[in-house]
């Protein structure tokens, strides 16, 4: 297969990024209409799903995009543009808005964890408790999850573990077919993503890679994955998929310490010169190793990084940098989006929980309905969004 030269995928900004939202707008407009609405009514809901961006985003547009194999990227969690995957997220948009839904609003996205191996011991995993040595399911038991969710209606998924390079051939497998319908993304820490692994992964329909990197810094880096070498493979990772045409995201988990402006910018401008498209900051969450003051952040420390997320979205003088994507900041606005409402979280025993982080499974994939699963989820409440409460009521 031959390699993509860097400069096939662009960043887009100024006028033509501005011409291209013009053309989304023109895209929702086209599948509300599809969808019974007149062209009055299908102005109203195009604009409707617009300013629902701009407040859970807290910006005034989107400002740029990535543009990789003919498609426009603004988010590592939205199928790109144009692609029948969009149509299927903006239909589920519209029907979001509606005061009376007449069916169930599909999942967006699941993220599915397809193996319980990994080489790496990292202080804040949060599967640890099953990380082990076999596996729980069989590639046959992985399809049929897959195809459950497939025709519940799902445009996106992130396939993740332990590791899932781990089951290389079976990840191959996977993404081959779920590629038809969806965007594929693969959550990993780079370890053993060589050259050729990329180029089959890409030859397989995967769109983006999003590589664990919690530091700039290569030694604490190492010392927070409990690794000598996992810098060395975040870096190489990066560059055999950049090469191989996927979209690169750095995942940076945001710990008390690192939690500075000077740290937040060094990261930022590492992932430029890695070229990677997005880097997503994930706040940390307790779990059995990992707890205590690093897996709490303080009001300053949030606010920090919620002006990280908008000026560097926002002010022109980034906007030859990756996008950053900061869940927290949203959820603090509208809740969680896990818990059955945009995704859910499958284990590697096929289990389903609201998100990674709430452990609690109320259903098994391989033997209950989606609709189900999704029902029992509403009725809990997930811990992000009351931690969330609970800092707006202190901060």
């Amino acid at each position: 297969m031959k390699m993509i030269n860097h400069f096939e995928e662009l960043m887009i900004k100024g006028i033509k990024a501005k011409w291209i939202r013009f053309r989304i707008l023109l895209n929702i407009l086209s599948v509300a209409m599809a969808n019974g609405s007149n062209p009055v009514e299908g102005l109203r809901k195009a604009k409707a799903i617009r300013e629902k961006r701009k407040k859970i985003h807290g910006l005034p547009g989107i400002s740029r995009f990535v543009k990789t194999r003919q498609r426009y990227y603004w988010s590592e969690n939205i199928p790109g543009w144009p692609s029948g995957a969009l149509d299927a997220f903006f239909k589920g948009e519209l029907q979001r808005g509606a005061i009376q839904p007449a069916e169930r609003v599909p999942l967006q996205t699941i993220i599915f964890s397809i193996t319980s191996r990994c080489n790496l011991r990292c202080r804040h995993c949060y599967e640890w408790e099953n990380l082990h040595h076999t596996e729980h399911l069989q590639l046959d038991e992985l399809i049929q999850i897959l195809k459950k969710f497939q025709s519940a209606g799902l445009t996106h998924i992130q396939f993740s573990g332990g590791e899932p390079l781990e089951r290389f051939d079976d990840l191959i497998t996977l993404i081959s077919m779920a590629n038809q319908t969806m965007d594929c993304w693969v959550l990993t820490s780079g370890y053993g993503l060589t050259q050729e692994r990329a180029l089959q992964l890409r030859k397989a329909g995967l769109t983006g890679v999003n590589i664990s990197l919690d530091h700039w810094d290569e030694t604490l880096h190492n010392e927070f994955r409990n690794d000598p070498n996992s810098f060395h493979w975040v870096r190489q990772a990066a560059k055999n998929c950049r090469e191989a045409g996927i979209l690169v995201s750095l995942s940076l988990c945001a710990t008390h310490s690192f939690t500075t402006r000077d740290n937040l910018y060094r990261y930022l401008e590492l992932a430029r010169q890695w070229e990677a498209s997005f880097v997503r900051v994930l706040e940390p969450r307790k779990n059995k190793h990992f707890n205590g003051q690093e897996s709490m952040l303080n009001a300053d420390h949030i606010s920090l990084l919620e002006d990280f997320f908008q000026r560097t979205n926002r002010d022109k003088a980034w906007r030859s940098h990756p996008l950053v994507m900061y869940p927290g900041f949203h959820q603090r606005k509208v809740g969680c989006f896990g818990g059955g409402d945009r995704y859910l979280y499958v284990d590697s025993r096929g289990n389903i929980h609201a998100c990674p982080f709430c452990n609690h499974a109320v259903a098994n994939a391989l033997t209950d309905s989606v609709d189900a699963a999704i029902e029992r989820l509403k009725q809990r409440s997930c811990h992000v969004f009351e931690k969330a409460m609970v800092l707006e009521e202190t901060s």
